[in-house]
């Protein structure tokens, strides 16, 4: 019975609350109601009393102490014990609240978790009971089957006829029914080959729906995590994973282990379908992982690659289900946790995925990746298409779709420059979609890949193979052109968009400098190695004349480049392009007065000297010529 002030639990007998004192009602002769009625009165009563009980957890927590309201007065019961009920508003008695509370912990050791450590206990107790009785004979197998059989019905109907008196020893006892169930099933068709694996998964498809079906019922995550604990302890307790029989029997259980594994799952899945459970979800994604890593470690040798990778293919669309339906269906807002599943679940099938098949299929590892960036592109479009309340939903996955494209990249390709042009490629896809379907998220992500891009040109496609290096037509060059228009373009689209987006305050000005970096960097590396290509095959006469070019030509290239950029930014009244020209015209400016005044023969020398001397004249006498123009460089802006 449920008391109207706590709405907590009580004897169906007791005339007062034991928890708040507050007198509980007579119980009369209820007007028939409608089935469907009371069973929504009922969940709905389970579900004031979960959140009531919640909110004093969080009162305890927080030090509070509420006063408890003054209940009506009723007559006393003269077969009941006085129970003193507090005044609204007094001041509460000393110690009263170190009573309470140690009643209550009392209540939640004694009441709650004995019973479940006690079922758990039982349940590792039968299961080493069969094992024992398997090794010694003492019942046939047929006998032991039944018993661990009728012992998991007998537990769910106990649990079933206590629902309402003992609400908690009821749902400990119907998990650990559930689990006996697994466990009797279990050993029925894959230690004694007593019925036929089409039969017994189609009975331990039928327990994981019962089993389902009662977490809802009773709507317990603690009755979803015994059951599912003792579902994958089976087959360690009946030690399943030990050798046993010949080749091709090997073969047999070795599919029947992971056809129970697979069935497991497909009841999480139903579960997590209507609550979302997610401690219960990791649980069993974890527990799934770690079965399937004990059955490849035992039966590898036994089934071939193709067995193995459907094997974790399935759990692994099981628990995109597992993670994602429920949002889908209910139309619900995932959260950080949410998130956390569907990563570490995608993460731990690509990791075994490509740990299974690299050897073997390696040319085909990167169209494997690119399907499953495909596969979690669809599901964001399906997410969104079914309701635009599954947008975060939709987002997430597109992010986890473009991760896998980035990846596949160089999975496929490998260390070429063609890797380097798809990440160029992706960058501009992505700024261009952030803009045209107003996600910021998309824009982010486009940063990173530009990272990753700027990455690859400076430290692994700069360095080139000087005994076959053609200058321009070579793949360093190709893969520097396209990432310098690809980050040219990004900087266009951020510069475009400045107004029409203003809380996104979109950094062009970084892409700008990135690209002139890319172009300054990429020519003078073309120039250098040229001359450095050339030196390899020169005599010893023409090699100092050669490194005297190579350094000569260095200089100029800084230099001629800075003019430029001053002459762009002093036509198109660029400001920052100005500032930014003459200080790179600083560069070479000191390394002809401090380096090659030094290192230069004199013919170079004075080339050097002469040739700076130009450049410089020329800027001076555009800086005059458009004076007006330029007026006030350092305050306009």
């Amino acid at each position: 019975m449920l008391c109207p002030n706590c709405q907590r639990e009580n004897e169906p007998t007791a005339r007062f609350c034991i928890f708040c004192g507050s007198p509980l009602a007579t119980p009369e002769a209820p007007q028939e109601k409608p089935p469907a009625l009371q069973e929504e009165i009922r969940r709905l009563r389970g579900l004031v009393a979960q959140i009531n009980n919640r909110l004093d957890a969080l009162e305890r927590r927080q030090g509070i102490t509420a006063p408890l309201p003054q209940p009506a007065p009723a007559p006393a019961a003269p077969s009941q014990e006085a129970v003193p009920i507090p005044v609204a508003g007094a001041p509460p008695r000393k110690g009263k609240p170190a009573r309470v509370k140690e009643r209550e912990w009392e209540q939640i050791l004694g009441g709650s978790w004995l019973a479940r450590i006690g079922v758990l206990a039982l349940i590792i107790g039968v299961g080493f009971f069969l094992k024992f009785a398997f090794d010694n004979n003492w019942i046939g197998p047929t006998g032991r089957v039944i018993l661990g059989i009728v012992a998991g019905l007998v537990m769910l109907g106990l649990g079933y006829y206590w629902r309402r008196r003992y609400p908690i020893l009821t749902r400990v006892l119907s998990g650990g029914g559930i689990a006996i169930l697994y466990l009797s099933i279990f050993a029925s068709f894959a230690i004694y080959d007593l019925i036929h694996i089409y039969v017994a998964v189609a009975f331990l498809l039928l327990v994981s729906v019962a089993s389902a079906a009662l977490a809802l019922y009773y709507d317990s995550m603690a009755l979803a995590i015994i059951g599912i604990i003792g579902a994958f302890f089976a087959p360690f307790i009946l030690g399943a994973f030990g050798e046993r029989g010949t080749a091709a029997g090997q073969v047999g259980q070795a599919i029947q282990l992971l056809v129970y594994i697979v069935v497991v799952d497909i009841g999480v899945l139903i579960l997590s379908t209507f609550r979302n459970w997610r401690w219960f979800t990791l649980l069993a994604l974890g527990c799934s992982l770690i079965a399937y890593g004990f059955w490849y470690g035992e039966f590898n040798r036994d089934v071939g690659v193709p067995t193995a990778e459907i094997g974790i293919t399935i759990i692994f669309l099981i628990f995109v289900g597992a993670t994602s339906l429920f949002h889908i269906v209910w139309r619900r807002v995932p959260q950080a946790f949410d998130h956390a599943l569907m990563v570490i679940n995608a993460a731990a099938y690509f990791g075994i995925s490509l740990g299974l098949m690299w050897d073997d299929f390696r040319v085909w590892m990167g169209g494997f990746v690119l399907l499953l960036a495909l596969f979690y592109g669809v599901l964001s479009y399906f997410a969104l298409k079914q309701s635009a309340e599954n947008a975060r939903l939709s987002l997430f996955a597109l992010a986890m779709a473009l991760v896998f494209l980035t990846v596949a990249i160089p999975i496929q390709l490998g260390d070429k420059a063609w890797t380097t042009i798809a990440w160029a490629a992706e960058l501009v896809i992505l700024m261009w979609l952030s803009f045209t379907l107003r996600m910021p998220r998309l824009r982010y992500y486009s940063y990173v890949v530009f990272v990753i891009m700027a990455g690859r040109l400076l430290f692994f496609d700069t360095s080139v193979n000087l005994r076959t290096f053609q200058p321009v037509l070579n793949e360093r060059f190709l893969a520097f052109i396209v990432g310098i228009g690809a980050t040219y373009l990004a900087a266009y689209l951020l510069w475009r968009q400045r107004k029409t987006f203003p809380e996104w305050k979109p950094p062009a000005s970084i892409f700008w400098v990135a690209a002139n970096f890319f172009s300054l960097w990429i020519l003078s590396f073309e120039v250098w190695d040229s001359f450095g290509s050339a030196l390899r095959t020169a005599g010893l006469p023409a090699r100092e004349g050669l490194r005297n070019a190579q350094n000569l030509s260095l200089t100029a290239v800084w230099a001629i480049y800075a003019v430029i950029g001053l002459v762009v930014g002093i036509v198109k009244r660029w400001r920052y392009v100005r500032l930014g020209a003459l200080a790179l015209l600083v560069i070479p400016i000191v390394k002809v007065f401090v380096y090659d005044v030094f290192k230069l023969e004199m013919g170079y020398r004075i080339g050097a000297f002469v040739g700076l001397g130009l450049l410089l004249l020329v800027s001076a006498y555009l800086y005059q010529r458009y004076s007006r123009i330029i007026k006030g460089v350092f305050i306009e802006k």
